[in-house]
């Protein structure tokens, strides 16, 4: 059973390190390397807005596994993304860390959407939201790459 936390100032390198991961850049819509100023600034601000949720994930050995960040969009949108650490990719935690991370969310934020992005290329985070619970609503071209999009809400 997988357990959550907010991040915090002290989640910085941890951050850092997992958004530099070479499959995460591939898999991002932004593939450049990241930069530690440019990381610093960015985590800071998001820790300080209000509309953006981060949540770290750990598993049974309290082992941090991955991260999930809900950013709301507008008043009944947010957007979800997703990263597990290389070294516990495979063992099915995607599925389970969105699930736990929506659910959270949308409890808390009645009428909400909650919209994924993935790459074409990306079917691992394509089965992944799919068995977590999100519906696929079309495909279409996201930050000009062809991709696939997917929608949860509370019925």
């Amino acid at each position: 059973m997988l357990s959550f936390r907010k991040a915090t100032i002290a989640d910085k390198i941890l951050y850092f390190d997992w958004a530099n991961d070479p499959d995460v850049r591939e898999q991002s819509y932004n593939s450049n390397p990241i930069d530690f100023e440019s990381h610093g600034k960015w985590f800071e601000s998001k820790l300080d807005d209000i509309s953006c949720l981060m949540l770290v994930f750990q598993n049974e050995e309290n082992l941090n596994i991955g991260q999930i960040r809900i950013q709301k969009e507008n008043v009944n949108e947010a957007l979800i993304g997703i990263s597990v650490s290389v070294e516990h990719r495979g063992k099915n935690y995607a599925k389970e860390m969105l699930q736990i991370a929506s659910d959270y969310f949308l409890d808390f934020n009645q009428g909400f959407k909650l919209n994924a992005f993935i790459k074409k290329k990306n079917l691992g985070s394509k089965y992944a939201f799919e068995k977590a619970g999100f519906e696929f609503a079309n495909e279409k071209i996201y930050e000009n790459i062809q991709s696939f999009h997917y929608v949860k809400k509370l019925i």
